[in-house]
């Protein structure tokens, strides 16, 4: 799947009966879809499925991390947390 389809940069979308044709196989079960998955992350791309599988989804892993772009929903943070300074100590010279 990576030589065949890894130069799409926008990923590409299976139906049911065209992974079945690229795999050989008679069915799809979970555990395969798990394992292709599997080997492609190590690869950079992710392989998921629709709730009704009937859409396999091939995609290049985001490379960013969320919280790098900000999250904007986030409330602003206020804290009633204040440090304190401590006194200076004087020296009384005698």
């Amino acid at each position: 799947m990576i030589d065949r389809f890894g130069n799409q940069q926008d990923g590409v979308y299976l139906e049911r009966d065209d992974l079945k044709k690229l795999s050989g196989r008679q069915a799809l079960r979970q555990d395969f879809i798990a394992d292709v998955h599997f080997e492609l992350t190590r690869h950079g791309l992710g392989f998921v499925t629709d709730t009704l599988k009937e859409k396999y989804y091939l995609f290049y892993l985001p490379k960013t991390y969320w919280k790098d772009v900000a999250d904007r929903y986030q409330q602003p943070t206020t804290t009633n947390i204040h440090s304190l300074e401590s006194p200076k100590k004087v020296k009384l010279h005698q």
